[in-house]
């Protein structure tokens, strides 16, 4: 791994910096692959250069935020590395945000620029002039969405981008500890909190990936992920960029385009969430993996069932962790003698505690909350955007609070049993809706599932499963409870069973329990104890 950069000082932790560099020593090599395209570190960082240049004619400098609403595209790339160079902050907006969502991520703070694509600046329009201190709009492709009586500017992203000079633009003093990026969380169970990123916070976790997947300049990864989300840049772009490999780049992840994609463009690794780890089980076979090379996968969230599985029909080697965007990625799963059951054990420089609703420590075996803490500096943010109360409630006693609920093992092995409010209380008794949820898994024409909390007229929680089942095979709801009652205790056996079309999920296929829960009895719900008892 001779262009490895995974030892530098706080000072260099910087994605431009890295950039930089790289495209001195190897910037004839392919850095990213985007449809028919291919470019190289060399064309990257000059493209980076035409826009912090641009930026910096429009008065931007280090700090100033700019909102990003663009799906999979090279100007993505573009912005994030043009405004690290001059130490501005990138504020990605979920492309499937609507209106309300885009109001509160912009409220936070002063965001001063917004670049949008034409397709997206629908939901963006109808409140923009909500949002106090935008100044300018910055279409991609046109700027005739944007066009109208307005009180911002509207200018056009090409045309700023032509007018600026592709030198490396005038060095501001840009550290690894300075603001980098404003992240949204999915908002899975309430509304988004902006997670501040440092540099060197998404420089660690690259480093992180990028040595336990072994990757060299050799290697190419598929990237299916939103480059608005944490994961595409800090655990598979910045990986790539440390290490001189080559980045393939998708809109967005397709299980028909999953297998060709990988064959074609020779990908050696990929990143995956537990979702897209069972649909491809679900809809493709060992037949359609047949002359890629593909050699690992990184991810977070499989089932045990589902990652041995992948392994055994595809021969290819799985790493698994837990982690969040606040917190890194502290834990990972050993290779050697691996418990699938498991995310692992705590990395070197990150300690992991399990705490009760006092904060009191918990033995092994119990479960509780997830607390975190690491030793190198900068490696968990800086803090929730706009909400200091809610960044001193996640510090408290200088442990991170994850929100997840998990226990530690007497080996240190730690089992995530998913978040915090994902433990029901059913008759004085803590259910894992993950447990659940992986039992009611097993059968047969069961695609997906969620299991939620519903409030109990004996007061605690009744159980509800909303499940997405085969239209080939289709289980009743009395056969599902029936699998339940045989795997599960009597306590965590379902009450409600709701079949649905599909489950309402954010753009990186986590489910929106918060959607769930806000109809959690309708009308087509199957009630267990309705005439039954």
């Amino acid at each position: 791994m001779s262009e490895f950069l995974g030892q530098l000082p706080l000072a260099d932790q910087v994605a431009a910096k890295i950039l930089a560099r790289q495209a001195e020593t190897i910037g004839s090599r392919t850095f990213v692959a985007f449809g028919a395209r291919a470019i190289t570190y060399r064309e990257v960082n000059a493209r980076a250069n035409k826009v912090a240049n641009a930026f910096r004619a429009l008065g931007a400098t280090k700090g100033t935020r700019v909102g990003i609403l663009l799906r999979n595209r090279l100007e993505y790339l573009d912005l994030w590395f043009g405004l690290s160079k001059i130490g501005a902050v990138q504020v990605p907006l979920n492309t499937e945000y609507k209106s309300q969502q885009i109001l509160h991520v912009l409220r936070r703070a002063p965001v001063p620029f917004v670049v949008v694509e034409e397709s997206l600046a629908g939901e963006l329009l109808a409140v923009i002039d909500q949002v106090p201190g935008v100044q300018a709009l910055i279409g991609v492709d046109s700027t005739l969405a944007l066009s109208g009586r307005r009180q911002q500017k509207v200018l056009s992203y090409a045309e700023c981008i032509e007018a600026a000079g592709a030198e490396e633009p005038r060095r501001a003093e840009i550290a690894g500890s300075d603001l980098g990026a404003v992240m949204n969380t999915s908002g899975t169970t309430g509304p988004s909190k902006g997670v501040q990123l440092s540099h060197a916070q998404q420089y660690i976790l690259g480093r992180s990936i990028a040595l336990d997947l072994e990757l060299t300049g050799r290697d190419v990864y598929y990237n299916c992920f939103p480059l608005f989300h944490n994961t595409a840049q800090a655990m598979i772009t910045l990986p790539v960029l440390l290490t001189g490999a080559k980045m393939v780049l998708t809109g967005k992840f397709s299980a028909k385009r999953f297998w060709p994609d990988v064959r074609e463009q020779g990908c050696t690794v990929f990143y995956y969430i537990g979702e897209i780890l069972r649909i491809l089980l679900k809809s493709t076979s060992a037949e359609d993996s047949k002359g890629t090379v593909l050699r690992a996968g990184w991810g977070i969230g499989a089932s045990p069932r589902d990652f041995l599985e992948f392994q055994r029909r595809h021969g290819i080697a799985l790493r698994s962790g837990y982690g969040s965007t606040e917190a890194n990625v502290q834990v990972y799963m050993p290779h050697q003698n691996p418990d699938p059951a498991s995310v692992g054990r705590a990395m070197p420089g990150y300690e992991i505690r399990i705490a009760n609703e006092h904060d009191e420590p918990l033995p092994a075996g119990q479960m509780g909350e997830i607390l975190v803490r690491a030793a190198e500096p900068c490696t968990l943010m800086l803090g929730y955007d706009g909400d200091p109360q809610a960044t001193l409630a996640a510090w408290r006693d200088l442990w991170f609070h994850t929100g997840d609920a998990g226990y530690l093992d007497a080996g240190g092995n730690l089992y995530f049993m998913g978040r915090v409010r994902d433990v029901m209380r059913v008759r004085g008794e803590n259910v894992s809706a993950f447990e659940v949820e992986e039992a009611i898994a097993e059968v047969s024409g069961v695609l997906e599932v969620a299991a939620i909390g519903v409030p109990c007229e004996l007061g605690g929680d009744d159980i509800k499963i909303v499940v997405v089942a085969s239209p080939e095979i289709k289980p009743d709801a009395a056969a599902l409870i029936a699998h339940a009652q045989s795997r599960l205790p009597r306590f965590a056996i379902p009450r409600y069973v709701e079949f649905v079309a599909a489950l309402p999920k954010t753009e990186t296929n986590k489910v929106r329990k918060n959607v769930l829960r806000a109809t959690p009895v309708g009308p087509g719900t199957w009630d267990r104890l309705a005439g039954s008892e």
